[in-house]
Parts: C-alpha cells; sequence; structure tokens
C-alpha cells in the first residue's frame, strides 16, 4: 500500500494499492492480533487496543549526548499523534547504555516479552548491525533514527530508517564547501577502527575523486585513541584548504581542540556527528567553523518546524537538535503507517512503512521505499559564532 503525501499536522486517508509482501522464512508464522486491528483508515482510523512501540537509545555512556534528544523527541511526537485521537500509543522506553550487549537485551526484551508493535533505534549504526538481525528474524519492524551508515536497510524488509545516510549527507557537504570556501586540496582523518566511520570514509574518497579535490594528507586512528598529535602535525605540514573527518563522537572532541590548538585553522567537515549542540558546546570556540551535512535545520521553513522548535524547548527547556527533530518525525511515519490499514500488527507497519511517499515533515517531504531507504534533500551547515547556520 503507498500512502498519499500529508502533513505532520493533518492526518491523511490513504490510497489504496495491491502490492505483494515479502515475507522471511523464520517470520512467516508471525502472530496477528485482531485487537490491534480497528476500523476506518487515515484520520478516521480508531483501534481500541493500546498500540505499543518500543525505543532503544543511548541514553547514558558515550552516546547519550544524541540518545536523550531522540527520546524526547519521540516522545513528543507521539504525545501529539496521541492527541489526534483513535489511537493511543505507549512508547516502552529503553537505555542501551551505548553498548551492544545492552542494545541486544534492550531488543530482545521489547520483541519478546513486550510485545511491542515496531522499535524505534538503536542511537548507533555499530549496535543496530547486531540488533536488527535479531528484529528481522522476529518479524518486527525497526525505524531507525540515526543509523546512517551504509549497508543498515540491507539487513531485511522489516528495516527502515528515517536518517538521511551519511554518503548521502558527506556527498552534499564536501561539494557545498568547495563551493562555498574555493576547495582544491583537503587532508582526511578516520577511525580506521569502527566501521560506520571506515565505511564513510569510502563515501569521503568517492566524492573527492568526482570533485576534483586533491587529497594531499591521508591519517587514520582508532577509536579509543585521545593523542592526535602525530597525524594532526602530518595534516599541519600538507597546509590543507579543509579536513574532512570521519569519526565518533568520542574522539571528535579532543581531535578537534588539539587540532585547533596545534594551529589548523582550516575549516573541518565531518559527518553526523557534528549535528549536535552537547557537541558544539564541548568544543566551545573550537567549533567555529564546523561544516556538516545533515537532515534537518533548525532554519529551514518546513511544514511544522516552527511550532516543533517552539513546542519542543517549552516542554524541555532547550532548542531541539537533529537527533530530536529525526525522532519526533519517526512517531509520525509510524502513525502514518499503522493508519495506512488500521492495523498495528507488525506485518501490516511493515508493508505500510515501506510506502510512504513524499510525507510532508519537519524535515521536508520524506519517503521511505520498498528497501527501507529513506528519501530527503539534505541540508548543509555551518557552526558560525556558536551557532548552526546553513551553508
Amino acid at each position: 500500500m503507498r500512502l498519499k503525501s500529508t502533513t505532520g499536522a493533518v492526518l491523511a486517508a490513504a490510497a489504496l494499492l495491491a502490492t505483494g509482501a515479502c515475507v522471511s522464512q523464520d517470520t512467516t508464522d508471525a502472530s496477528s492480533d485482531s485487537a490491534l486491528s480497528g476500523s476506518g483508515t487515515g484520520a478516521d482510523c480508531t483501534i481500541d487496543e493500546t498500540v505499543k512501540i518500543g525505543a532503544v537509545f543511548s541514553l547514558t555512556e558515550a552516546a547519550a549526548f544524541a540518545g536523550t534528544y531522540q527520546q524526547e523527541g519521540l516522545a513528543l511526537g507521539f504525545e501529539e499523534v496521541n492527541a489526534a485521537g483513535g489511537i493511543t500509543y505507549e512508547v516502552i522506553q529503553e537505555d542501551d547504555k551505548t553498548s551492544v550487549e545492552d542494545s541486544t537485551a534492550a531488543f530482545e526484551k521489547l520483541i519478546d516479552r513486550d510485545k511491542v508493535s515496531a522499535i524505534v533505534g538503536p542511537t548507533l549504526s555499530g549496535m543496530a548491525f547486531t540488533t536488527y538481525t535479531d528484529a528481522q528474524s522476529a518479524g518486527v519492524p525497526a525505524l531507525g533514527v540515526s543509523t546512517t551508515a551504509e549497508g543498515i536497510p540491507e539487513i531485511g524488509d522489516y528495516i527502515f530508517r528515517a536518517s538521511l545516510p551519511e554518503e548521502v549527507a558527506l556527498a552534499a557537504s564536501i561539494p557545498a564547501a568547495k563551493e562555498a570556501l574555493g576547495l582544491t586540496k583537503v587532508a582526511v582523518l578516520y577511525d580506521n577502527a569502527d566501521e560506520f566511520t571506515a565505511s564513510a570514509f569510502n563515501t569521503i574518497s568517492d566524492v573527492l575523486t568526482e570533485e576534483g579535490i586533491e587529497v594531499v594528507a591521508e591519517e587514520t586512528f582508532e577509536t579509543a585513541d585521545t593523542d592526535f598529535s602525530a597525524q594532526l602535525t602530518s595534516v599541519l605540514e600538507a597546509d590543507p584548504d579543509a579536513v574532512i573527518l570521519s569519526a565518533l563522537p568520542g574522539a571528535t572532541v579532543p581531535l578537534v581542540k588539539q587540532a585547533r590548538e596545534l594551529g589548523i585553522e582550516a575549516p573541518i567537515v565531518g559527518g553526523n556527528a557534528f549535528n549536535s549542540p552537547v557537541l558544539v558546546g564541548a568544543l566551545e570556540t573550537a567549533a567555529e567553523g564546523l561544516i556538516v551535512g545533515g537532515a534537518w535545520s533548525a532554519a529551514s521553513d518546513t511544514t511544522g518546524n516552527a511550532e516543533f522548535i517552539a513546542n519542543y524547548t517549552e516542554k524541555y527547556g532547550r532548542a531541539p537538535d537533529q537527533f530530536a527533530a529525526q525522532a519526533y518525525t519517526a512517531a509520525y511515519l509510524l502513525d502514518q503507517a499503522v493508519r495506512a490499514d488500521c492495523d498495528a500488527n507488525r506485518e501490516a507497519i511493515k508493508d505500510n512503512l515501506g510506502q510512504i511517499l513524499e510525507y510532508d515533515s519537519i524535515l521536508g517531504p520524506i519517503s521511505i521505499d520498498e528497501n527501507g531507504e529513506v528519501h530527503q534533500e539534505p541540508v548543509v551547515q555551518i557552526i558560525q559564532d556558536g551557532a548552526f547556520t546553513i551553508l
């Protein structure tokens, strides 16, 4: 079934189109709960049973800078969706403590004990590669809101994401930086011990080749490293027009700070970790000039964006970031999938989540195809005077 274009403020009805459902061998016997099927469609859908949605975010440890925003954004989204009436959603939140083991345990609990209809999360792609195989085997739709690594949707037909792939963001940010700053030569630094950052490096290399930008220094490091003096000295000596960085948040802060302390003044173009005011705050003045591609901007004139920012700020006492915006959007996307057939069973959500077409969200028009991949226009921003500004 393919859903009509809608807005976050208006819950539209679904257009009926016949499709063939692709079900893996492990999930052909997935049970269907009649209590989760209601009457009507779209805005008129009514389901008497409470629909349980699982959420797995990193609320503590290294990735908590993103996970806490995600928890708040998702909660606000479902609060608004519940207020629309007809369906009541209950979010069961789990903290994976930025650990693969805890993330796996959280998924198992939500799938087997809580019997949720779908799961949002986890925060990090590295964990998704493990937990999503469990969701796929159990026939539970999983929707990523920050899982941007290459290969996520390919895990299976129950796996989706509403998070702009890192390769798309980088493919936008590097050309934008080239045009704005006249880049001809760059240095590249990346974490070669993490599959997410290593995957991003492949994208970086391809984009630089396409743009005709020379790589004058290429340095690697490992996730747990804290001293980057050797790599940064090589970068300084190469005198690049900009530095392209692929790193997880834990390494990003010390690396960028050490670069500035060493005298590297060139702009730094980074990945999804840069899209957080928490990281910007931790970097302080070292954040100036950072460039990042992403899925959302507070400055974007998209449907409902101003209201989202105002409501979030009033509720939580701080402005939202991209991680909050994507999680907030996930609540509406899942609600659209449920309302399409007025059915909150796992199989129905899976069938309809992969057929969302140009949903008019705070991220702009967003689609999810039958392969689970998101489609939307990226936004490229630069940090000036401590704030994100569209480049």
